[in-house]
């Protein structure tokens, strides 16, 4: 079996726990968690202090026993697990390179045969001098930075790890497409393989008899995710259900992305959440809601989606991204245009006589095997 080196972060931490299912009892595969004082609070990690704890850190000792409790069962198979602690607030410095080789003469001993990294992150790059001459694996996320989130410094590991990467993986075909259009003379092997439900949500539900009241939007408020349009859509709605009640949670990152005149015109009907928020409390009334919704403009793969369809939840979302990859219209899910109006439309329609109820008999994947198996064979063939 090759000896795997998975790097990753706590910001993608949900999705992994689902893709490393695939390939822990197929690979010797030890598991690399970054985190640094902008990631101690994810969806599923909540760390208070970090600046106490050694580079190279032991799960429990990062999280507590309880918090990993929580995930443990996730790693079952896998080699070994750790957390590697960048204390420092701005990520690429000389530091990061001594980090780097640190990180380097600990993988000596687990003479590692493939370098898969989950994240261009910019701290990894501290490792790229040790690595140019090793099998080195690269997943992109997002190939062209988000509507409104373009930054040159997100740029710069991008390159460093497209130059290094021996292949590329995917979570979508559309993520693929998106890819290759801009990197037109791209020749290096690229792969797909499927994001799957994030299940580790389901821990926390407290009460499956949730009174159902909201129609929710959850998820960073940034231009790309088109929370305007799910604004301007809210008047039409309320027209029809004057009662409705639709629920925002989420942090504004960009200022001007949030119409707060519509939200003090109806709000009797909106609540909004902007400050943070735990986990639980988020479940708690993701679980009181009818639907959700993902009114984006534009999209690679989305959180949001595997987090709701591991609670039982359907999505309106956009024809945007992988959405129509994912969810199935009129199937398990509706798929709404872009725009204010085909969005309000597709609102309603969920609404009427409850087919939101009957969307989501459809949700659960009666294929999660087939998935794991098609995974675990494209894992394993890039790894080879």
């Amino acid at each position: 079996m090759k000896s795997v080196f998975f790097y990753t972060s706590t910001n993608f931490l949900d999705a992994i726990l689902e893709t490393i299912q695939s390939i822990k009892e197929k690979t010797i595969l030890h598991v690399f968690i970054e985190i640094s004082n902008q990631s101690k609070h994810t969806t599923i990690i909540d760390v208070d202090k970090i600046n106490h704890l050694k580079f190279i850190e032991k799960p429990e000792n990062v999280l507590g026993e309880i918090k990993w409790n929580l995930i443990k069962e996730y790693f079952n198979g896998v080699a070994s697990v750790q957390f590697i602690v960048y204390k420092r607030k701005r990520s690429l410095t000389l530091n990061t390179f001594i980090l780097g080789y640190k990180l380097m003469m600990y993988t000596k001993k687990l003479k590692i045969d493939v370098f898969h990294f989950d994240t261009f992150s910019t701290r990894a790059i501290g490792l790229v001098p040790y690595i140019i001459h090793k099998k080195v694996v690269s997943t992109i996320h997002d190939p062209i930075p988000h509507s409104g989130e373009n930054s040159w410094k997100e740029n710069i590991p991008n390159w460093i790890f497209l130059k290094i990467s021996n292949s590329i993986l995917f979570y979508s075909a559309y993520a693929k497409k998106q890819f290759l259009s801009k990197y037109i003379n791209y020749k290096k092997p690229i792969s797909i393989i499927s994001l799957q439900p994030y299940t580790i949500n389901k821990k926390h539900i407290k009460n499956k008899n949730y009174k159902r009241k909201y129609i929710t939007f959850f998820g960073r408020l940034s231009y790309y995710k088109g929370i305007d349009i799910l604004l301007d859509a809210i008047p039409k709605v309320i027209e029809k259900y004057p009662d409705q009640l639709f629920l925002i949670i989420g942090k504004e990152y960009y200022k001007n992305v949030i119409n707060h005149e519509i939200i003090l015109e109806y709000k009797n009907n909106i609540e909004i959440h902007t400050n943070y928020m735990e986990t639980s409390e988020l479940i708690d009334y993701i679980q009181q809601s009818k639907f959700i919704v993902c009114p984006y403009r534009d999209a690679t793969q989305s959180g949001v989606l595997m987090t709701s369809n591991a609670l039982g939840k359907t999505t309106i979302a956009t024809s945007v991204g992988s959405f129509p990859e994912y969810i199935i219209n009129n199937t398990n899910g509706l798929i709404a245009n872009p725009d204010s109006f085909s969005f309000a439309d597709k609102i309603i329609e969920a609404l009427e006589n409850n087919k939101y109820l009957e969307l989501e008999k459809n949700i659960i994947s009666s294929n999660k095997k087939e998935v794991n198996k098609k995974n675990e064979l494209t894992l394993l063939e890039v790894y080879a």
